[in-house]
């Protein structure tokens, strides 16, 4: 494997996305200072804001890192350079995740900051905050990879529409489920059952999208 190569594709991708990570960590920070030092609407505006800066870098991400490779006709330079399709697909898979998670996993952990902190939200909502974080990622799961396996706007934007739109439904599938509900406006977290079921089918479904991608890949033959 050429690490160097793979390397060079990886770095390339953070210096031409750094400006979008650094936005929607900025965002972020700002909707949780809301949520620690505002009042009630306030928060209630923060904690809206800090989800729809992850939901909303998922969903740019893809584009900015798969799609205009091939708008930009620089995917037949990267094909032409000693790596393979399979090489390609994990250097993309590495970079793209990598560009999400390091805001993703900072934002969440001051997130609980915050919560911990505070004395103004609950601290059983931890949980509850962990699981619907993990929303987003799923929803960047399913973005990019739909688009490098298709490498297509039309199939990057429906797959946008499809996660955008469902949000809100497993939201509320969520907050109807009494062992994850009952314990968020206590004083203290509660990692019950349901609550570790709900985590593990969460990272369960990312792992089974990432294996299908990296299949999907590298039985294609044409890259250009």
């Amino acid at each position: 494997m050429n690490t160097l190569v793979i390397g060079g594709l990886i770095l390339k991708d953070w210096q031409l996305n750094r400006r979008l990570i650094s936005l929607a960590i900025a965002i972020g920070i700002g909707a949780l200072a809301l949520v620690r030092f505002g009042g009630g609407t306030a928060r209630l505006f923060g904690a809206v804001w800090f989800f729809v800066a992850l939901i909303v870098l998922g969903c740019m991400l893809p584009g900015t890192s798969i799609l205009n490779e091939r708008k930009k006709q620089t995917l037949a330079f990267i094909m032409s350079l000693p790596v393979s399709s399979l090489q390609y697909s994990i250097a993309k898979i590495v970079s793209i995740w990598a560009m999400f998670l390091t805001p993703w996993l900072a934002l969440l952990i001051l997130a609980v900051a915050v919560i911990v902190t505070g004395d103004t939200i609950p601290h059983g909502v931890v949980p509850m905050l962990l699981i619907l974080a993990t929303l987003p990622l799923i929803g960047f799961c399913i973005i990019s990879s739909t688009t490098m396996a298709s490498e297509s706007e039309g199939w990057m934007m429906a797959a946008v529409l499809v996660c955008n739109s469902s949000y809100w439904f497993v939201w509320y599938l969520l907050a109807r489920i009494p062992s994850l509900t009952s314990n968020w406006k206590g004083p203290v977290a509660v990692w019950n059952p349901a609550t570790w079921i709900v985590i593990a089918s969460e990272f369960g479904v990312i792992a089974v999208i990432l294996a299908l991608t990296l299949f999907f890949q590298s039985r294609k033959r044409d890259f250009i």
